[in-house]
């Protein structure tokens, strides 16, 4: 067989089976009985270390064989370098690490979740000790030269340091406090957005299907922490959370999640397993869910589309008490949360820097796991003024550590930097498409980010991507613009309640 041809079939093989990984994932997620985590943790870590001996015993070698191989392509051969700086540092992890952090990832999402409900993080904390111990492991054997959370952090965001990340955050910082500050002191009037659940799930599959997500390539479900999942173009499921007090939590998280299925559903189907058909980076990714998330679902446009196509049809009693921007005003009020993703576009960034600094304690060994729900609670009280009551709407309210994703959270920021960034391009284009959102009309954005996002795949890094889509290297800048002139408009004239 020639080597293009095991090339093209050992990646294959990587990602077919990288899929199955994932399917079982979401399943625990959405459907699997409780009783099945302990099988469910040995089989995923049995399909991690399969996974991870395929990588090292077969597929890099081809990779090494193929770099410059007259037989490949000039484009072929740049995938394969791309590959290669991808998966060269994952010879340096032992399969018998792989597969004890996959199970007890399986092991520790299950004890999450049930500590959540208790709302005790000294359910969780055995599992979050032992993740530690495995990715410190983890760390030292992919390498690093200050931390331990460089090496995971680059495994989601290869294209900026972390150096730079904390320039970022050190530009940005005073301006959250200041729109905080001068914007948290509205008051607005209005009653609860209530909605029964039956009608909110009704209504998000509804709105997601207007703006381009294909049901018929995926599906909408209930989960303890809304995500999405893709498991190919044509199978690209997410998850949304409801409360019924307020419709706008459910529909922020389906916008949210829907952005990442956008990209996935966006991605190339052939060849699988190249760069083409991935996914640039997690800050690419996390780009497109606050893109749609918060450009679109929070933007006065949407609202009008809103109120004039979409609300009426569910009739809720609260209607006539708003208008399209009193509804927009709501969904931007300033107000410090204690929930991340319930938090608005200034304090959500404050609720990153601070799980940002307790990851990095946590992995030096500043912090022990027993002292993280204290930790956790000063820093609320320090950056948003908060007293957390109970562990659940304290430390346990991500569900990310226990996903071994320790480094993931900073590529919130960075995707809402790229999102504003991105925009501005968009309006350079075509300074009216805001206007057709008002009727209900995303087709532009949407082919925007088809041509300049989606297109390319994992091809180029976050920083070359975002620099050959708008014509310059990613600034923080565009993002304080956008909320400046955001809040500007949205409370021209509104007086303060205190005045």
């Amino acid at each position: 067989m020639a080597l293009r041809e095991r090339l093209y079939e050992a990646l294959r093989f990587r990602a077919l089976l990288a899929s199955n990984i994932e399917i079982l994932s979401w399943d625990q997620e959405v459907c699997m009985p409780p009783r099945g985590v302990a099988h469910r943790a040995t089989l995923l870590g049995t399909l991690a270390n399969l996974l991870h001996k395929h990588i090292t015993d077969t597929l890099l070698p081809l990779l090494q064989e193929a770099k410059e191989h007259p037989e490949l392509t000039p484009a072929e051969q740049q995938s394969v370098g791309i590959l290669l700086e991808d998966l060269e540092p994952i010879v340096k992890i032992p399969p018998t690490l792989v597969q004890e952090l996959t199970e007890e990832v399986t092991l520790a999402k299950a004890a999450w979740v049930e500590a959540r409900k208790a709302s005790d993080f000294s359910r969780f904390a055995p599992h979050l000790t032992k993740l530690l111990h495995l990715l410190r492991a983890k760390a030292e054997a992919l390498g690093y030269e200050r931390e331990p959370y460089e090496a995971l952090f680059r495994l989601y965001e290869k294209g900026i340091t972390i150096t730079e990340l904390e320039q970022l955050f050190s530009d940005l910082k005073p301006f959250l406090l200041e729109m905080l500050h001068t914007y948290q002191g509205y008051e607005l009037e209005g009653p609860p957005l209530a909605l029964p659940a039956a009608a909110q799930k009704e209504l998000v599959s509804t709105v997601l299907e207007h703006l381009g997500y294909d049901l018929s390539r995926g599906r909408i479900d209930l989960s303890a922490h809304p995500f999405c999942a893709g498991f190919s173009p044509d199978d690209v499921r997410l998850t949304i959370r409801i409360e019924e007090e307020d419709f706008t939590m459910a529909l922020s998280a389906g916008l949210h999640e829907m952005g990442h299925a956008l990209y996935e559903q966006g991605l190339a189907r052939e060849p699988i397993g190249w760069p083409i058909s991935m996914a640039a980076s997690l800050s690419v990714h996390e780009s497109q869910s606050r893109f749609w998330e918060n450009h679109i679902g929070a933007s006065l446009p949407f609202w009008q589309f809103m109120q004039a196509r979409i609300l009426p049809r569910y009739q809720p009693s609260w209607l006539s008490a708003y208008t399209p921007l009193t509804l927009a005003r709501r969904v931007n009020k300033i107000q410090p949360h204690l929930i991340r993703i319930q938090s608005d576009e200034v304090t959500y960034h404050l609720h990153i820097l601070l799980r940002f600094e307790l990851e990095r304690a946590l992995l030096r060994g500043e912090l022990s796991v027993p002292d993280l729900p204290l930790a956790w609670n000063e820093k609320v009280a320090t950056y948003l003024g908060l007293t957390v009551p109970n562990d659940r709407e304290g430390v346990l309210q991500d569900i990310h550590w226990s996903m071994a994703n320790l480094g993931y959270f900073p590529t919130y920021s960075l995707g809402s930097f790229l999102a504003a960034q991105f925009a501005v391009a968009m309006s350079r284009e075509n300074p009216y498409w805001e206007e057709a959102l008002a009727e209900g009309d995303a087709s532009f954005p949407l082919q925007w980010l088809q041509k300049n996002i989606y297109a390319h795949g994992a091809l180029w890094d976050s920083q070359t991507l975002c620099q050959k889509a708008t014509g310059e290297p990613l600034s923080v800048q565009y993002y304080i613009q956008y909320i400046r002139t955001k809040l500007e408009n949205l409370y021209e004239g509104l007086p303060l309640a205190t005045a």
